[in-house]
């Protein structure tokens, strides 16, 4: 019998990378090294992940040469990889670049990993030139009948997107996935069981729930935005860090969801005020 490590799924996700061709700079931010920083800490601390997917806006501007750098950096990490797309990103020009990119039937940047009990389902809300994303309906026929195969096989769901669906009550809500209503009924109605949904795009992490199905955002690799929530008027502060990934564990009933900081102000405190810290033991499960 496998032990519970063993059965035990665990996937990375980053989102927001914003690469620029090499030499380019944004708002005073080098994407470039921070996307490098994120991959030396997958190397170093989740390199027994199952899964590694990037879950849009790879590019800041969709330059060929920026989806060149973004394949060259991501090349120093092994684990199995999957690419998705964002706002940023045009689908065109990304599928003359890349190599063997992820596609469903129609074409979009869409696709499945069944993979110790779990379906990871990964959805393309990307509407190049468009801020506000969406899933037109053949994307939204393709998601029901993976959903359907996930429910028949007695899979758990895990969906990831670009685009939050869930409205955060800032004003990033006023470019979040379009008729997200549409996305939520064909969930409702394939009586799959979906125990995470997980999005980038706003810059900013959040956990909530959307139409009774748990769901959390992640700031990503460029800037992270505060919490403007309704009611507050003038200027909502950016900040360069923290930069995040989410990595996801689940033994089928528990699942959580993990903030991985990689750029990160926050200093780390004296180690020898928490002896207790050293080679602690975690749960057993088996």
């Amino acid at each position: 019998m496998s032990t519970y490590t063993d059965r035990l799924l665990k996937i990375v996700i980053m989102s927001d990378i914003h690469l620029l061709p090499k030499g380019e700079v944004k708002r005073g931010l080098d994407t470039a090294p921070r996307f490098k920083a994120a991959i030396e800490t997958v190397n170093t601390l989740h390199n027994d992940a199952d899964l590694c997917i990037f879950a849009g806006d790879l590019t800041e501007k969709s330059d060929v040469a920026a989806y060149a750098l973004f394949d060259e950096i991501r090349a120093g990490n092994d684990l199995p990889q999957r690419v998705m797309l964002g706002n940023h990103d045009d689908r065109n020009i990304y599928l003359k670049h890349a190599k063997n990119p992820m596609l469903d039937e129609n074409r979009f940047v869409a696709g499945y990993d069944d993979i110790k009990g779990h379906r990871i389902l990964m959805l393309d809300s990307s509407e190049p030139g468009k801020l506000r994303g969406g899933l037109c309906e053949k994307r939204l026929s393709w998601t029901a009948d993976r959903l359907a195969e996930a429910k028949a096989l007695g899979l758990k769901v895990i969906i990831v997107l670009h685009h939050n669906p869930c409205a955060l009550q800032m004003p990033v809500d006023t470019y979040r996935l379009a008729d997200p209503e549409k996305l939520l009924k064909v969930l409702h109605d394939s009586g799959a069981d979906i125990i995470q949904v997980l999005a980038g795009h706003c810059h900013i992490t959040s956990a909530g729930s959307w139409g009774g199905y748990p769901c959390a955002t992640i700031s990503g690799n460029q800037h992270r935005v505060e919490p403007f929530l309704r009611g507050r008027t003038g200027q909502q502060d950016c900040y360069t860090s923290p930069a995040q990934y989410a990595v996801i564990m689940s033994d089928q009933v528990n699942c959580a969801v993990h903030f991985q900081n990689y750029v990160d102000d926050s200093a780390v405190m004296d180690p020898t005020l928490f002896p207790n810290k050293i080679d602690q033991k975690f749960e057993v499960l088996d």
